[in-house]
Parts: structure tokens; sequence; C-alpha cells
């Protein structure tokens, strides 16, 4: 079989193609090295292997930016910064670099339209996000500052002491509500901070229930957690019928009906409800308070213990009862004897002018067996906030540990 020989060139297109390769080679070797080497400590030494890397100039322009002068040294570092970007047209620290400087010169539109730019190349860069964020809230552009906010909360946990309050006092605006809603709605993981945040500081109430009440129509309720902190602070600063509104308005839909009773959760099956018209319990250091399933068929219940050495609050709820007379009736269940005074459920007016002891009934069940109990009581006129409260009475230092369950707790006005 004949060999076919393939030409391969002249010597002078063979020296011409090695030349190619060996300048090729060094550019890429040069190139690599000073992407490697394009770091905050090394960035210097990179642009003198390539001074035309675009990674070493931009780590370059944002070591400069911590430590340049406005005047000449500004200006430097501006053409410095075009330099970069005609290297590399979307090199974010270049254009957040120009940016800045054109803050500097008291041309702050100038660099929202710079660091607007450069925000859409990058969600990751924190000081044009920080610097947005700053500007929208002082211009009041509230949908656009909320965008920032979430950009930046979403980075690092540690912007949230500085940037929540920031977002909390946005609220004074009622232009806030619907960005801000949209935006938790997502679910960010911010939210449930955030939420307890408003309701503490509650700076506009208005907003901050409008807030609730979008987010529940947004198909993403506050839960009771987020609502607690709100309905605790509001509570002594707003009319108990109000208050009651409200509460029962940013209750999941399928709890109002619960919620519209005189006394929600009487079976102690955990209605989803903040206080203070839902619930609350205390329990602590040798004091037991929780929702079991109790023993002799009593289903839900709620369960409590204390040690006896003080007088003690279990659980208590505040109602919102009109004037009239009531009758409260419940069961409960103990495994050993209980004196009668030492576990009672006490109802007390709490408006201001009218404090008063409503009624109160003694829990005393014979061991092992399930006991009822009733009280009728008045709600005198001017008495338009009440609290019912599970107590347990001293019984001073002794080994033993009172118990008892209690469930089927119902409430009925007679007349």
């Amino acid at each position: 079989m004949k060999m076919i020989t393939i030409r391969r060139g002249t010597w002078a297109a063979r020296t011409a193609m090695l030349a190619l390769l060996i300048v090729g080679g060094s550019f890429t070797l040069r190139s690599g090295l000073a992407f490697f080497l394009a770091t905050p400590v090394t960035a210097e030494l990179a642009l003198r292997i390539d001074p035309t890397n675009s990674d070493a100039m931009s780590m370059r322009a944002d070591e400069w930016l911590k430590t340049v002068q406005m005047g000449d040294e500004a200006a430097q570092l501006t053409a410095f910064s075009k330099r970069t970007l005609e290297r590399s047209p979307y090199e974010v620290v270049a254009l957040r670099d120009i940016g800045f400087i054109t803050a500097a010169n008291d041309d702050e539109p100038g660099a929202a339209k710079l660091l607007s730019l450069a925000a859409r190349l990058s969600l990751r860069d924190y000081l044009t996000h920080a610097w947005l964020l700053s500007y929208r809230f002082r211009t009041g552009q509230t949908a656009a500052a909320v965008h920032e906010a979430d950009i930046v909360l979403r980075q690092q946990v540690e912007n949230w002491d500085l940037v929540l309050p920031a977002l909390v006092t946005l609220t004074r605006d009622i232009r806030v509500v619907e960005p801000l809603a949209q935006t938790l709605a997502t679910g960010p993981y911010w939210r449930g901070t955030f939420l307890q945040k408003l309701g503490t500081i509650n700076p506009n109430p208005a907003a901050t229930f409008a807030l609730f009440k979008r987010l529940a129509d947004l198909g993403a309720p506050a839960t009771s957690g987020e609502l607690e902190s709100y309905f605790v602070v509001a509570g002594p600063k707003m009319a108990p019928g109000t208050l009651f509104a409200q509460w029962l308005a940013l209750l999941p839909p399928d709890a109002r009906s619960a919620g519209r009773g005189l006394l929600r959760d009487g079976d102690f099956a955990g209605l989803d409800a903040p206080p203070p018209f839902g619930w609350r319990l205390y329990p602590h250091e040798s004091v037991y308070a929780e929702r079991v399933t109790g023993p002799a068929g009593m289903g839900n219940s709620l369960f409590v213990s204390f040690s006896g050495d003080k007088e003690t609050v279990f659980a208590d709820q505040e109602l919102v009862l009109a004037p009239g007379h009531y009758r409260l009736s419940g069961r409960a269940y103990a495994e050993d004897a209980v004196d009668k005074t030492v576990f009672r459920w006490a109802l007390v007016c709490m408006t201001p002018g009218h404090q008063a002891a409503l009624g109160q009934v003694p829990i005393a069940p014979a061991p092992g067996r399930l006991t009822t109990y009733a009280m009728e009581f008045d709600v005198p006129t001017g008495c338009d906030q009440q609290q019912l409260a599970l107590i347990g009475e001293s019984i001073g230092d002794t080994f033993d540990t009172p118990a008892v369950y209690v469930d089927g707790l119902e409430l009925r006005r007679i007349r």
C-alpha cells in the first residue's frame, strides 16, 4: 500500500505558527496567573503581571475605594474604573465605585442611576444594595426601598439589626403596606423576626393592622407567634371591643367561628389564636401548664401541677363580655385528693376605674372521678374587659405536688 504524505507547510509557516503558540501561551499564562492573584492583598502584583486583567482591576478598585480621598485621587479612581468597564462592561465593582464618587460629589440622582445598573447586574454586592436602600428610604420610594431591604436582609443575618428597624420605620407611610405584604407573602426567612419587631414598636398602628390584614388576604396570614407582640403592646392603647374585632379579623378562617364565642378554646383543643383572647399558659420551673389528652375519657384537657410553695397563675384569657348575668361551668379530674382551697377559676374586671373580683369557683374533684363544677356571676355596667384565670393557691412547704386536669369549660349568658 502506498503511503500518502501530507505537506506540513514551509519552514516559514512553521516558524510563524510556533511564534503564535508561544505568544498565545504567554498571554494565557499571564492572564491565568493574574486571575489567581486577584485578591485584596495581591491585586497590585496581579496588575503588574497583566495590567488589563479585569478581575485584578476590579479588586484594585474595590480596595482603592476604602482609602480614596476626594479631589484628584477620586478622579483617578473614576478613570481607572472606567478603564475597567472598557475591559469588562458588566463589572459591578467599577460601576459601584463610579456611583459612590458621583454621590460624594453631590449628585445622588446620577449615582442612583449608576448603582441601579450595578444592582441589576448583581444581587450579591452588599454595598450597592445598602446604598440604594438608604437612598430609596430617604427619598420616599417605598416599594423600591422594600425591594432593596429584602435583598440586603437575605444576604446576611448580621444586617438585620440595622435594616429591620429602618423597615419598621418605613411603615409610618401607609403606602408601604402593599409592597411589604407582597414581599412577606413569599416567606423570606426574616419575616417572623420583622413582624414581631413591628408589633412591638408599632409606629403606625393603622398601617400595622392593614399589613396583617393584607397578608391574610394574600393567603399568607401571620401566625400566632407573629401576632402576639402586636396584640400585647396594642392592648393597653386600644378599646377592648376594637382590639377584639382586630383579633377576630386576623384569625385563620377556620378559627373565626370558634373565636366569636364568649369564651375561646374551652375544650383546650388548641385554637390557633394569639393572646390576649386566646389562652396564655405559664409553665416554668416546677410549674406545669400544658394541653394533654386527659384520663377517664376526657379527651383534650389542660393539665396543671405545681409545688404549692406560692400562689401561681397557670393560664388566663381575656374576655369582652357585655353587662349581664353569666354561668361558667367545666369538668375536672385528679388522681389524688386535692383540697378545695388549692385550685380555682377566678374572674376579674380589668377596666380602669372598675377593677374588681367578679367571682371564683374552687376545683376539687374526688380522687379518680370526673367532677363537674359551676358558678354564676354578674358583669356590671362599665366593665368592658374581663380576665379569667386558673390559679393555684399556696399550700406552704410540703412534699405534695397538687395536680389536676380541666376540660369542657363553657360560658353562657343567662340574662
